[in-house]
């Protein structure tokens, strides 16, 4: 299966970044997904999921999953600290 929606560059981990992102109200595979992918954990995994929390803020602030809004939010204050 090939999936070229948002082709192009990317930082390292963006795709399990936007895994984790999307998971965020399922906290037991969200912890799962940070435990499977590492990266999430490195300082380029922190840019991966900053970018990725921008994109769907943004995606939320056009009603696009906004009950994501608030885990994205935190998520983006404990990476920022």
């Amino acid at each position: 299966m090939l999936d070229f929606e948002g082709f192009g560059l990317a930082p390292v981990g963006y795709d399990p970044a936007l895994l984790y992102a999307y998971s965020l109200l399922a906290p037991q595979t969200a912890a799962r997904i940070r435990a499977e992918f590492p990266v999430l954990d490195s300082p380029a995994g922190h840019t991966a999921l900053l970018v990725v929390a921008a994109d769907l803020l943004q995606s939320a602030s056009r009603g696009d999953h906004p009950e994501l809004s608030e885990p994205l939010r935190t998520l983006v204050t404990s990476i920022a600290r």
